[in-house]
């Protein structure tokens, strides 16, 4: 499955690694009423008993540069039986990936780096120079104690150690592609990095990671942020700029295919699909 579309003068698609089933909304969300939450749900017209996210993966064309954004979940299926599309996504909208040059992460949980390596361990992507966060990769290599983590170190030394010679650590501000700036946004995990393109556009990564209860409760700390009260901070602030600068968005985890602006409502927020 994938979409078209355009960021400025650059080819954009979105190439899905299909969806992941989650625990309940007020397992995820702490903070705001139960209720309040499972009615937000409800009233977007989604499964209460479960939260639904998508992997929308961002695929860039500039300067003769085929650059993917995250790569999803790769063949292991923790959060359902739907994921694991990203190479049929990226065959159906006629891309090689041994044709793509970049892959650029927004931080190191397995649904956005697992798709690096093959089940076997070959790289799925053989000629890509691989872009994060110095802060994002010295944190898993440090072997965090917290006992939730185990997994997503283990991910780590197995799809990005092995390939440790092939990558090159972005900085806040930077822009290390033509038209990519890293933005650093920390909370979700220490060395998370959001992306701007043109100017106008920006792919949010975890940062805000559902829609609506990432908007409507950016106060509610996530149970996946590795620094909860960084986490909101950091959401906060991206998503008033996001507002205030018109700058339209790539949601990873949005409703397919994830693109859309974000608007002020009071003290909240809210995602408009279409951009």
């Amino acid at each position: 499955m994938f979409h078209r579309f355009k960021i400025g003068a650059m080819d954009a698609t979105i190439v899905s690694d299909g969806p992941l089933t989650l625990p309940a909304a007020p397992r995820i969300f702490k903070g705001p009423d139960a209720n309040a939450l499972n009615a937000a749900v409800s009233a977007a017209g989604q499964d209460t008993a479960h939260v639904r996210i998508e992997q929308n993966c961002l695929l860039l064309e500039t300067e003769g540069r085929k650059i993917l954004f995250d790569n999803g979940l790769g063949s292991e299926q923790l959060y359902g039986p739907d994921s694991g599309r990203l190479l049929t996504s990226l065959g159906e909208a006629g891309i090689d990936p041994a044709g793509i040059d970049a892959l650029v992460l927004t931080h190191g949980h397995s649904d956005h780096c697992w798709g690096t390596m093959g089940a076997d361990g070959t790289p799925n992507f053989p000629n890509a120079t691989i872009y994060m966060a110095r802060e994002e990769l010295d944190f898993w290599e440090s072997d965090p104690p917290a006992e939730r983590l185990e997994r997503s170190v283990a991910g780590v030394a197995r799809h990005l150690l092995p390939l440790r010679e092939r990558i090159v650590f972005v900085r806040d501000g930077e822009e290390f592609l033509p038209g990519v700036q890293a933005l650093l946004t920390p909370g979700h995990t220490p060395g998370h990095m959001a992306y701007l393109f043109a100017g106008n556009w920006c792919l949010t990564g975890d940062v805000a990671f559902h829609d609506p209860l990432s908007y409507a409760f950016p106060e509610a700390r996530s149970a996946f942020d590795t620094d909860r009260e960084q986490g909101v901070e950091t959401r906060k602030r991206l998503l008033g700029r996001l507002a205030d600068e018109h700058i339209a968005v790539v949601g990873y985890h949005h409703p397919w295919p994830g693109l859309g602006r974000v608007e002020r409502t009071g003290r909240t927020f809210r995602f408009l699909t279409g951009a």
